[in-house]
């Protein structure tokens, strides 16, 4: 026994934990297991989150979408395609783009809005809806609205640049109604192109379902409308610039023409002789050329220079005369290049979720965020909650796996009496594996402990149905209970304790516990320190500490030692080395898993022997992880 065989055996040597200890992973088995512990609770989120959906389906006001489809042509007539172009040409993405911008474009839009007279319209935010709904309202929520509105305000007055005006600056109502108004419109308005065709889809959102077909129809027509005139007023600008440049066109070619009758009415052709050098004589040889006379530095030139500027002023007079033809022609009867091929009608069904759609929405997403948060949480929060995470941390294997108390109360049962009983349950398989373990190693005076302060009154009572369940085997089993702030026996009269015999460091004093045994049950005994506090650690591992476990060993097959958890005293780490092993104790859900570490790791320099870990309070549908 006090031979600690942990550094002298492999098997016993301090086992390797994962690094870092508190490794945040979830496998499938954890959130199953998850799934498990909390379908109650998961099924309240879902019954809430359809409430919800419910209530809003009956509550939000019915919104119906209209639609209507345009049609781009990428093929012109012949009569109005471009002089020497082919009539067929592509539609870049760019030109659909182009398209669809002008139909959200503030210009469509206040043309719609004045033709339908959307302005007094109350859903868009015209006059008297705000009344007409404030009368149907309660006067507490009018009261409500009036001061929410009124700390609005004050809020806005106080932090001037977040409304973008300055200081001198006042608010415009007209231009913040028309923006209002226009923000309103196009946030309802939708216009996408149809797959890959030349087709757009133009749809409005409104609460009056012809309301909505009746917009989506003076908006397809206004657009129409728009490009049209803009076709007409290119045309017309082209019509006029052709008409000054064919005036300015024919006073050239008219002069030019002119030019060549005066020269012809002013000169006559001569005589002109070859190159020689008596070529100022009277009479020409056979050989002569007739040619014209060389004009002068200030005649206008030949006359054949005069014919040719005539005749290309008339071939570009004559052809800005085709040109012009041709623009008056488009001009008389313009044809736009989109077209109707479906137009808007009154929406039969409305287009916001019902309740086949909000419920089943609701539901999923209620349970999905409770999924997600308890997912979340157990990833976070660094907890031990599987055999796994225990494992991991500690090196160790797990020997017992204790389930939580039931919740509901049996008649004639305390809760320390259901505790009991799940103790016997779980404490069984831990007996098995310590006497597994005692094979390698003789386990005749085996310590209890727990990591951190979060097992309490369970350390106790796990000793003593440890020690019941030696017993029921037929050994002879003392629980010496080293933990006076969770004592086994709350016996207030039971005296000092051990300690009192033992304060002279005398061995001979070991053999004095015998008066201080108190039976607890057939062949289980217990044994108190110290009802108060213990003594220094130093006096715990003198000695008369291990005369006294000597003598115990003696008169007892097992002694089960209820030690102080591990950091809250120092008694642990002084009795833990004279045990033959140690087994730690943590608390399913509320032991973190680095506390968990840090004290293996303080077992382990004490030099104590780790036999394994025993889990309590595990919730029964966690028994699988």
């Amino acid at each position: 026994m006090l031979n600690n065989p942990i550094w002298t055996d492999p098997s016993l040597a301090p086992r390797l934990r994962d690094d870092p200890p508190e490794t945040r992973t979830l496998e499938v088995r954890d959130i199953l297991a998850f799934l498990r512990r909390r379908r109650a609770r998961i099924l309240a989120c879902a019954l809430a989150g359809a409430a919800l959906g419910a209530l809003y389906a009956l509550t939000a006001a019915p919104v119906y979408t209209a639609r209507a489809q345009l049609v781009i042509d990428s093929k012109m007539p012949p009569l109005f395609a471009e002089p020497g172009g082919d009539a067929r040409f592509a539609i870049d993405t760019g030109q659909i783009a182009n398209q669809i911008a002008i139909l959200r474009s503030e210009k469509v839009a206040r043309m719609v809005i004045d033709r339908l007279g959307l302005r007094g319209d109350p859903e868009f935010g015209g006059g008297g809806g705000g009344a007409r709904l404030a009368s149907r309202l309660p006067a507490f929520v009018v009261a409500a609205q009036e001061r929410l509105g009124g700390l609005v305000e004050t809020a806005r007055a106080a932090f001037k640049g977040a409304t973008g005006r300055g200081e001198g600056e006042t608010a415009d109502s007209g231009l913040e109604a028309e923006r209002h108004l226009l923000n309103t419109f196009a946030a309802r308005l939708d216009v996408r192109r149809s797959g890959l065709a030349y087709a757009l889809d133009i749809t409005f959102a409104a609460r009056d379902p012809q309301k909505a077909a009746d917009i989506v129809n003076a908006v397809v027509e206004q657009f129409l409308r728009e490009k049209m005139e803009a076709r007409i007023e290119a045309s017309r600008y082209a019509t006029d610039w052709l008409n000054e440049r064919v005036d300015r066109f024919r006073t050239q070619m008219n002069a030019a023409i002119r030019a060549v009758q005066e020269f012809r009415a002013t000169h006559n052709y001569r005589i002109r002789r070859g190159r020689r050098d008596d070529a100022d004589g009277p009479v020409a040889s056979a050989g002569a050329q007739i040619v014209p006379r060389a004009p002068a530095d200030d005649e206008p030139g030949t006359l054949e220079e005069l014919e040719s500027a005539a005749e290309t002023s008339r071939k570009v007079y004559e052809s800005l005369l085709v040109v012009l033809a041709e623009a008056v022609q488009r001009q008389s009867a313009p044809i736009a290049d989109s077209r109707v091929i479906t137009a808007a009608t009154r929406p039969l069904f409305r287009s916001n979720a019902g309740l086949r759609l909000t419920m089943p929405a609701g539901a999923a997403a209620g349970a999905g965020l409770f999924v997600a948060a308890g997912l979340a949480g157990l990833l976070l929060d660094g907890r031990a909650r599987s055999r796994r995470q225990v494992r991991a941390a500690t090196g160790r294997d797990c020997l017992g796996w204790i389930p939580a108390r039931p919740s509901t109360r049996r008649r004639g049962l305390t809760d320390e009496a259901r505790l009991c009983a799940g103790l016997a349950e779980g404490l069984q398989w831990t007996r098995l594996s310590l006497a597994a373990a005692s094979h390698a190693a003789p386990l005749r005076t085996i310590g209890l402990t727990a990591a951190g302060r979060t097992c309490g009154r369970t350390k106790a009572l796990a000793a003593i149905e440890l020690a019941r369940l030696y017993a029921a085997s037929g050994a002879r089993v003392l629980v010496v209970d080293a933990d006076a702030a969770d004592p086994v026996l709350r016996n207030p009269e039971a005296g000092e304790g051990i300690v009192a015999e033992l304060r002279g460091f005398g061995t001979a004093a070991a053999e004095r516990w015998r008066p201080h045994v108190t039976a607890l049950a057939e062949g289980c005994d217990v044994l108190p320190l110290a009802h108060e506090a213990l003594p220094s650690p130093h006096w715990l591992a003198s000695p008369a500490m291990e005369a006294l476990l000597a003598s115990l060993t003696e008169a007892y097959d097992v002694v089960i030692v209820d030690l102080p958890p591990v950091g809250r005293s120092a008694a642990v780490v002084a009795l833990a080395p004279l045990l033959d092993g140690v087994v730690l104790m943590t608390e399913w859900g509320r032991t973190p898993l680095r506390t968990l570490t840090e004290a293996c790791e303080t077992l382990e320099h004490a030099r104590a022997r780790i036999l394994g870990t025993v889990t309590t309070e595990v919730d029964r549908t966690a028994l699988d992880g």
